[in-house]
C-alpha cells in the first residue's frame, strides 16, 4: 500500500497549509526579543553584526521600505521556510523516495521549533536552513545520482555556492562542513573524491561569498567569533544533569512525539553504518552539529536547546525514511493527530501572549513569570512617553541591556537612537557615536529590576538626573511590565560603547 499515489502534490498541500498556519501566526504574535532586536539593527547596512552573520539583516533591511519593521518583516522569512520544506522533500526524494519525502515534510512542519520559530521569525535560522537543504541536495545528487550524474565541477561549485551563503547566515554553516568532510573521509569508496580540485574549488567558492563575514570580523577584532565562542566556555566542572536538561528542552522544542521517533529513526541508521551510504550521508551531515552542542552543557552550561536544529534539520530524510516502512493507514492517522496538536498549540500560544488570560484564570501557574510575555511588543511605550512631553527632538534613550534596547528601538521604529549602558551592549554598541550625543538630554528608562543603581553611574556622565513616577506596560490592563523612567540633563562626557568605531 503507499500513502498517496501523488506525493509530490501532498508536500505541495502540507507545505501550502503549513504557510497559511504561519501567516496567521505572524499576523497575530507579537515580534520577539531576538525579531525586536534584529529590525532595529536592521536599519543600519552593514557588511556584518555582533552576533550573527549579515543575511537575516540584510533581507529585514532590503524589505524596510515595503514591510517595514513590525509584523509583516516576517513575510520573507515564511517564504523561505515554504521553500526549504520543498528542499527536504526533494532531499529526501532523492535518497530515500517520495513517500519518504512527504514524510518528512509533515514531520518537519509539526515540529514546534520549525513552525512557531524558525519557519515564522526574524531569525538568521530561517535562511540558514534553507541553504543547508539546499547544500546538501546539491551533494546527493552529485553523490547519488538517479541517472546521469551531474559533472563534479557543477556539483561542487554549487555546493560551495550554498555553503557561503550559509556562511552569510549562522556560524552554524563550518560544521555542516565538517559533516561533508567526515562523509567523504568516513566511506572508502568516496575518499578518492578529495584528491579531485572540485571539492576545494567549491571551498574556495564558499570562503569569498562569507568574505564580508570575515572582512567585518577582522576589522572588528573577531568580536562575533569571540562572543559565540564564550558561550561555549567552561563554567568549572563536568555536569551530566545538564546534559540531560539540554536533551529534555530539545525534545520540548521538536515535540515529544516527533522527537522520540527521530532519535529511533537516527539510531537505526547509525546501527546500518557506513553500508547505508544513504542515511550514513546524513548522519554525518548532522552529527557535528548535534555532538558538539549537546555535550557543551556538559562542562558547565546548559546552553540552548534550539542550537541542536540544524543537525536534526538533516535527519528527517532519515526519519522519512525509517516511518515509510510503517503501515499506511496508521501513518496517516498520526498525521492528521500530530497537524491538529500542532494548530491546537498554536491557538494556546496566541490567545496567551495577545491577552494573558492565563494569567487572569490561574494566576498562581503564572507566579514565576509568564513566558509568552516575549512575544508582547512595547508599543504602548512611545504614546506613554509623549504624553509626559518626552520623546523631545535632540533626545535619546538609555536603557539597560540590549533586549530592552531592542524593545525600545522597534517600538519608536529607529526614530529616536537608543544606546545601552551596561556590558551587555551586542549591536547597540556598535550603532552611535557616543561623541554624537554631547549635550543632549536622555530619556532612562528599562524594567525596574534592571535599573537598580544605574543612576549612580550615570551621574558622571550627566549634569543632572531626575526621577519621574514609573511606567506599566501590559496585556488585558494588567500591570505586567514595570518600568523605571528617568530624564538626564546635559550629557558631559560620552557613554561608554565598548565596540564603537567608525564604520
Amino acid at each position: 500500500m503507499r500513502l498517496t499515489a501523488r506525493p509530490d502534490q501532498a508536500a505541495l498541500a502540507v507545505i501550502a497549509t503549513f504557510t497559511v498556519l504561519r501567516l496567521v501566526l505572524a499576523a497575530t504574535l507579537g515580534l520577539g526579543v531576538d525579531e525586536a532586536y534584529t529590525l532595529s539593527a536592521a536599519h543600519d547596512l552593514h557588511l556584518s553584526y555582533y552576533d550573527h552573520p549579515p543575511l537575516q539583516y540584510w533581507i529585514a533591511h532590503l524589505f524596510l521600505p515595503l514591510l517595514g519593521d513590525g509584523r509583516a518583516a516576517r513575510l520573507p522569512f515564511i517564504a523561505l521556510f515554504a521553500a526549504s520544506s520543498w528542499l527536504l522533500y526533494r532531499l529526501t526524494r532523492q535518497l530515500f523516495g517520495a513517500q519518504a519525502g512527504l514524510l518528512a515534510v509533515v514531520a518537519l512542519n509539526c515540529s514546534a521549533c520549525f513552525t512557531f520559530a524558525f519557519g515564522d521569525l526574524v531569525l538568521p535560522d530561517g535562511p540558514l536552513l534553507l541553504a543547508l537543504l539546499a547544500a546538501a541536495l546539491v551533494l546527493a545528487r552529485g553523490l547519488f545520482p538517479e541517472n546521469e550524474s551531474p559533472s563534479a565541477y557543477a556539483t561542487w561549485l554549487h555546493a560551495g555556492l550554498w555553503i557561503g551563503v550559509g556562511a552569510l547566515c549562522k556560524y552554524h554553516v563550518l560544521l555542516f562542513a565538517a559533516g561533508v568532510l567526515l562523509f567523504l573521509l568516513s566511506v572508502p569508496s568516496r575518499r578518492r573524491l578529495l584528491a579531485q580540485p572540485a571539492p576545494w574549488l567549491g571551498a574556495l567558492l564558499a570562503v569569498a561569498i562569507a568574505a564580508p563575514v570575515i572582512v567585518w570580523n577582522v576589522r572588528h577584532d573577531w568580536i562575533s567569533i569571540g562572543f559565540q565562542a564564550e558561550r561555549g566556555r567552561p563554567g568549572g566542572g563536568l555536569h551530566a544533569e545538564f546534559v540531560a536538561a539540554n536533551v529534555a528542552g530539545q525534545a520540548i522544542w521538536m515535540l515529544p512525539w516527533i522527537f522520540v521517533p527521530m532519535a529511533i529513526a537516527a539510531w537505526s541508521a547509525l546501527r546500518a553504518g557506513r553500508a547505508a551510504q544513504r542515511s550514513w550521508y546524513c548522519l554525518c551531515l548532522a552529527l557535528p552539529t548535534l555532538v558538539l552542542f549537546t555535550l557543551i552543557p556538559l562542562w558547565g552550561r546548559v546552553g540552548l536547546p534550539h542550537w541542536q536544529m540544524p543537525g536534526w534539520l538533516l535527519l528527517f530524510p532519515v526519519f522519512g525514511d525509517w516511518a515509510a516502512r510503517f503501515d499506511p493507514r496508521r501513518l496517516r492517522h498520526w498525521g492528521y493527530v500530530y497537524a491538529s496538536l500542532v494548530v491546537a498549540i498554536a491557538a494556546v500560544i496566541v490567545a496567551e501572549a495577545a491577552s494573558g488570560y492565563g494569567r487572569i484564570l490561574a494566576p498562581r501557574a503564572f507566579a514565576r513569570g509568564d513566558p509568552t510575555l516575549d512575544a508582547f511588543e512595547w508599543s504602548q511605550l512611545p504614546p506613554a512617553l509623549r504624553s509626559r512631553g518626552l520623546l523631545r527632538p535632540g533626545e535619546f534613550v538609555v536603557t539597560s541591556n540590549w533586549i530592552y534596547a531592542g524593545r525600545i528601538a522597534q517600538s519608536l521604529h529607529d526614530t529616536v537612537p537608543v544606546v545601552v549602558f551596561g556590558s551587555n551592549q551586542k549591536e547597540f554598541g556598535l550603532r552611535y557615536d557616543p561623541q554624537s550625543f554631547l549635550g543632549r538630554d536622555a530619556i532612562v528608562v528599562g524594567p525596574v529590576d534592571s535599573m537598580r543603581g544605574i543612576e549612580n553611574g550615570l551621574r558622571a556622565h550627566f549634569l543632572s538626573i531626575e526621577e519621574l513616577a514609573p511606567l506599566a506596560l501590559g496585556r488585558s490592563g494588567m500591570r505586567e511590565i514595570e518600568l523605571r523612567l528617568l530624564v538626564a540633563h546635559d550629557l558631559r562626557m560620552p557613554l561608554p560603547a565598548p565596540y564603537w568605531r567608525a564604520r
